[in-house]
């Protein structure tokens, strides 16, 4: 054996042996996805039923909530005011995305509601952030969502046009 031959051994059984003492990737935890979905399902469940208390109880303590064209709502205490004031029914989501680290989720989707007396249809899209509560359970802690709807443009009167005689 050569001493090249040698050397490209001792490195290869090196490297090996530096591997194997790495800490193992964390093992994905199958379950939170789907305790992730369950929350949103219950979101979305709250908001159509009209409850504001359990929609509330789904927030951490420290969460913030981002409507569309309103100041940032912190904590569970006002955020339960803000939906008491009223929530949407007819919610419907789908879940675009969904990622997890350890005890810190997020979830990407697009929802829609359908038009009611006082407003018209809407759709958009939505960021939830969630964290694993000591008891398991995912609550969010961060939650917004903003509108696709375009404006609708002003009409414009055409220009005139040259005058026919």
């Amino acid at each position: 054996m050569t001493a090249t031959h040698h050397f490209a051994l001792t490195a290869l059984a090196t490297a090996l042996l530096l591997a194997g003492c790495r800490e193992p990737a964390p093992a994905a935890d199958p379950g939170a996805r789907q305790a992730i979905e369950a929350a949103v399902s219950r979101y979305v469940a709250a908001s159509n039923q009209g409850d504001a208390d359990a929609l509330t109880a789904l927030y951490t303590e420290d969460a913030v909530l981002l409507p569309p064209d309103h100041a940032p709502v912190h904590g569970r205490q006002a955020i339960g005011e803000f939906w008491r004031q009223g929530t949407d029914t007819g919610l419907e989501v789908r879940t675009l995305r969904v990622e997890v680290d350890g005890s810190i989720g997020y979830l990407v989707g697009q929802y829609n509601l359908p038009s009611t007396v006082e407003e018209p249809a809407d759709s958009g899209k939505y960021v939830m952030c969630l964290r694993r509560q000591r008891d398991g359970s995912w609550k969010l802690s961060a939650d917004i969502w903003n509108s696709s709807a375009a404006e609708e443009p002003e009409e414009e009167t055409p220009a005139p046009g040259p005058a026919v005689t």
